[in-house]
């Protein structure tokens, strides 16, 4: 009994130190997600991932805390190339690059204190934290999106009966005239459906392929319901005036995308038989 509490409290001092490590290490990489999160509209929900992990992890304390601790000195060295990775990322300035570095100390520290397996068996809400860190391939994406978005909208609004004349980016009704920015591309969209489908595949009882179909299915879903946004959006302006439209419907049109993308990741998963979920709550 001894014994255990003085590996637990040697554990604990290890932690501390390891803990104090990163944060002299990250304190700037800390600082920049935080930015990001309050800044960046592609990341706005970078504070609830860490909140979703951490409880995640909390809802599994029963089955954590009756594993056998088996410590590797492996370990070491991933939290060491973690902290070789950071010095990369500092001396090119690659932000993304150190926010993977983080993950990857943390990783080590994981391994060394408690093993492989407890890392093994958090794997999800451990992966989960990438969700968390822009990635610059987003600003590359989105404005190849704006204009499928912008083309995709003026067909579908012609389709159904709206005028519209589709000018580059904008797109002219005789009321009005729109324009499709970087925040209507669907690259929002797209971002969140993928954080909320992940946590759908995870938390859903079944095989691989339809939690992988699932999480597949959140890009065109995506696409799909912004397009109907902005075409919803061009239909009131047709009927009430772009006043109307822009004023009262724009924002409320961000809730009509989130319902069908929600309910169109709900049917893809039905696909494959009666929906079951784990319990984590």
């Amino acid at each position: 009994m001894n014994k255990t509490k003085m590996n637990m409290g040697n554990m604990n001092y290890i932690l501390i130190i390891f803990i104090g490590i990163i944060i002299i290490f990250y304190s700037n990489t800390l600082g920049w997600l935080i930015q990001s999160w309050m800044h960046n509209e592609y990341y706005s929900h970078g504070f609830i991932v860490p909140i979703i992990s951490g409880y995640i992890v909390w809802s599994m304390k029963s089955e954590l805390a009756a594993m056998e601790n088996k410590p590797s000195q492996a370990g070491l060295a991933l939290f060491m190339g973690g902290i070789a990775l950071q010095g990369i990322s500092v001396l090119w300035t690659i932000r993304s690059l150190s926010g993977i570095s983080l993950l990857l100390t943390i990783a080590g520290v994981v391994v060394y204190v408690y093993g492989f397996e407890f890392l093994k068996k958090i794997w999800f809400p451990f992966l989960f934290l990438l969700l968390m860190i822009p990635l610059p391939v987003v600003e590359t994406i989105a404005p190849p999106l704006q204009v499928i978005s912008a083309f995709a909208s003026a067909g579908v609004a012609n389709m159904v009966g709206i005028p519209v004349v589709r000018d580059g980016l904008a797109l002219n009704l005789p009321k009005g005239s729109f324009e499709v920015g970087l925040p209507c591309s669907g690259i929002n969209s797209i971002i969140s459906l993928f954080t909320i489908g992940t946590i759908f595949a995870f938390i859903t009882v079944g095989s691989k392929t339809m939690k992988m179909t699932v999480l597949a299915s959140t890009i065109p879903l995506a696409l799909v319901g912004n397009v109907i946004r902005i075409t919803s959006v061009l239909a009131v302006a047709t009927k009430f005036g772009s006043k109307v439209a822009i004023d009262y419907f724009h924002d409320f049109s961000s809730l009509l995308l989130f319902i069908i993308a929600l309910a169109g990741l709900f049917l893809v998963g039905r696909c494959f038989g009666r929906l079951q979920f784990k319990k984590i709550f």
